[in-house]
């Protein structure tokens, strides 16, 4: 028994269909709904085109749809370099600056990054990308199982760039669909059971086992690697910037990253990232949600002094698109291009500009509370709905990680001193090591690595502030995880004799930041060599000059400012907004490149019909009346006779008309050359005409929108 006639329509709508549901678990890694619209819109015009060409011209298929792509992709987010409808070098110059520009975002950007046009491009070019894949593939006999290797490459991205498991659902709808590829491309059912059974059988067990297993089987961990390696400049990697700080660390080479200046008493720490959510397998950076304020807003007791401070920056060899700030900062001047406060953590980073370049200053808020003060914030602190996120933890969390916790803070009788027990504890107790995780098989930040780390006692700082934060959850206390830059080394004096602070690839660091009511955010120091460890003026120390009347009333109004216009500290508009949605230019350009698909098989047949008739030799007459009694859906044998074909339109057409045309094809394919051959073409247009009129209203209109003698192949 043959293999059933291929039908690439079907096939891939199938994959369409499976593709468009694995997208969903990309939502994990870009944030919205409008780069899935737009994205599946073009991998189903890409489809629509491979389906199409699949049946009528297959070696066509593949060329044509990426020619389409590149048109799509052109039209939707470089149209500015199309002359009227037609594209020019420029548009490939664009997209491929636009991909180059994604590049970027996808190694710095947190997951789930924002929908920034450059990454929607980057998933349209992958996922049309896939669609030409397939079409290549399924023409292979075995072709719908290298497929099925896809769509679960496919499922798995998202999980490894984020650190996140997609829903199961996203598992069983793709495998359903994938299942039915399977029995489409195997032998007819009637006759072949003995290979449907097998197939179907080993892939419906595959879907089972893939539902099953995954809750037993151990966490995925985001191991993301950026396209090729990462430009030395590269603030880490921005899906995660703990995942890849271990790697930067141990570089055996240095690179200055910025200087600054600073009227803080103390060099500041530069936050670039703030990491929140942690489910076991790594933190994760956080996630805008609606109760989230702007940080420099939350409420300070009054009896906690405060001062401004001024740090001036200039970036050196730093590409990144997440600016090095001290916190808390309120405003920010200087800065070229778009960027946004985040309310999280109060960083800043930009959907378009870089650090490149940058020489900004920055005012922040210095608070200066007591030790005494602080041991009164903290006891019986009740902690509010909107810091729970800050003390979740999963349930799998090592016990020797809480016991040690309660341990070394049973002599505390407040946050404050609890703190302070946890970061001496690790300070005193354990040594820094960048290679030690490494060799002994712990390097990272996930929950069994704690427990390792706190009986080999030496890490790095992914360690220290891992341990510290999930140690300070398990006592209650609200925590996160900051990254960026440690304070550095003083290397001169400015031309004001201020001294001047330079920070190098060797100072990217990772500390714990706890939450104290009445004063907000506090960063603590539990790596041994890095810093100063956190700790505030005893009641027996010298007082410090600092007062109340030291604050600066125009803080609360900047700060409402800055609420004002979201958090934006825009000094200079870019030239193209990242941010646009893309999905309703897509739509109204799919549904151009639709229409035309639907016009264009017509339009094929009105051409060839034309130029059949418009000849003088018989035998294109010929092949027009077969190709119109194809069109209406009439039994026309593949090879065959004249007569045998007049049998089949006798009963439609003019038996004079008939008789004439074929009396022409037969003496010009069989009589002696030189015979002379009668001009009928007026006869044989009336048999055309009278053979694609003689079907029903249904059989017409398909004849003229969907000529089935386009799909004959001879």
């Amino acid at each position: 028994m043959t293999a059933a006639r291929r039908r690439p329509w079907l096939e891939h709508l199938l994959v369409l269909g499976a593709l468009g549901a694995l997208l969903l678990g990309y939502t994990t890694v870009v944030e919205g709904r409008d780069w899935w619209v737009t994205t599946t819109l073009v991998a189903g015009l890409v489809a629509l085109v491979c389906g199409v060409l699949g049946s009528v011209a297959p070696r066509l298929a593949v060329p044509v749809g990426a020619v389409v792509l590149v048109l799509v992709l052109g039209w939707v987010f470089v149209p500015e370099t199309f002359a009227g409808l037609v594209p020019t070098w420029s548009t490939l110059t664009g997209l491929w600056s636009s991909l180059e520009r994604a590049q970027v975002l996808v190694m710095e950007e947190a997951a789930p990054a924002a929908a920034a046009r450059p990454i929607v491009l980057l998933l349209a070019v992958a996922f049309g990308g896939l669609v030409l894949l397939v079409e290549l593939l399924l023409r292979l006999r075995h072709g719908a199982l290298l497929v099925g290797a896809i769509l679960v490459s496919v499922y798995a991205a998202p999980a490894l760039v984020s650190g996140e498991t997609p829903s199961v659902w996203l598992f069983v709808v793709p495998a359903a669909l994938w299942l039915v590829l399977l029995r489409v491309r195997t032998q007819s059912a009637a006759r072949g059971w003995s290979t449907v059974v097998p197939a179907l059988g080993l892939g419906g067990s595959a879907l089972l086992v893939g539902v099953l297993l995954p809750p037993v089987m151990p966490d995925v961990t985001a191991v993301a690697k950026p396209w090729g390696e990462p430009p030395p400049q590269v603030f880490g990697r921005g899906i995660n910037p703990m995942l890849q700080l271990g790697q930067n660390l141990r570089r055996n080479s240095s690179a200055v990253a910025a200087t600054y200046t600073t009227t803080l008493d103390s060099p500041p720490y530069l936050k670039v990232a703030v990491l929140r959510d942690f489910e076991g397998r790594t933190w994760r950076p956080a996630r805008s949600q609606a109760g989230d304020a702007f940080e420099s807003r939350i409420a300070i007791d009054d009896d906690i002094p405060t001062t401004e401070a001024t740090t001036r920056v200039r970036i050196d060899e730093l590409r990144s698109t997440m600016l090095p700030v001290p916190y808390p900062a309120l405003d920010i001047d200087g800065l070229r291009g778009a960027w946004t406060y985040q309310r999280a953590g109060l960083t800043v980073t930009s959907r378009s500009a870089t650090t490149v370049g940058q020489d900004y200053s920055v005012t922040s808020l210095d608070r200066q509370p007591t030790a005494e003060q602080m041991r009164a914030l903290s006891t019986g602190t009740g902690v509010g709905a909107s810091l729970q996120t800050y003390l979740s933890l999963p349930g799998d969390v090592p016990a020797v990680v809480g016991d040690t916790a309660r341990e070394v803070t049973a002599d505390a009788t407040n946050d404050y001193d609890r703190a302070v027990a946890v970061q001496d504890y690790l300070r005193d107790n354990f040594v820094y090591s960048e290679t030690a995780p490494v060799a002994e098989d712990y390097d990272g930040n996930g929950v069994r690595v704690l427990e390792t780390f706190l009986e080999e006692k030496a890490g790095y700082c992914v360690h220290f502030s891992s341990a510290m934060a999930v140690m300070a959850r398990e006592l209650g206390i609200p925590s996160r995880i900051a990254v960026g830059y440690a304070p550095g080394q003083a290397v001169g004096n400015d031309d004001d004799g201020d001294a001047v602070y330079e920070v190098t690839s060797d100072d990217l660091h990772a500390w714990p930041e706890l939450y104290f009511d009445g004063v907000g955010w506090v960063g603590f120091e539990p790596t041994p060599g890095v810093g100063a460890r956190t700790g505030f003026e005893e009641p027996d120390a010298p007082e410090s000059d600092t007062s109340d009347d030291t604050t600066d009333e125009s803080t609360p109004q900047r700060q409402a400012d800055a609420a004002d216009r979201g958090g934006s500290v825009t000094q200079e508009a870019v030239g193209v907004d990242d941010a646009a949605p893309t999905a309703p230019r897509t739509a109204a350009t799919v549904g151009l490149g639709l229409l035309v698909a639907a016009l264009l098989p017509g339009a094929l047949r009105y051409v060839q019909r034309r130029r059949r008739l418009g000849g003088s030799a018989p035998d294109p007459w010929w092949r027009e009346v077969e190709a119109s009694a194809l069109d209406v859906g009439l039994a026309v044998p593949a090879a065959g006779t004249p007569r045998g074909l007049a049998d089949v339109v006798a009963p439609r057409v003019d038996p004079d008309d008939l008789r004439r045309v074929v009396t022409a094809v037969e003496r010009s394919r069989y009589a002696r050359p030189g015979t002379d051959v009668s001009d009928e073409r007026e006869s044989v247009r009336r048999v055309v005409d009278q053979v694609r009129e003689s079907g029903s209203r249904l059989e017409r209109l398909r004849a003229r929108f969907l000529p089935r003698s386009l799909w004959r192949r001879g």
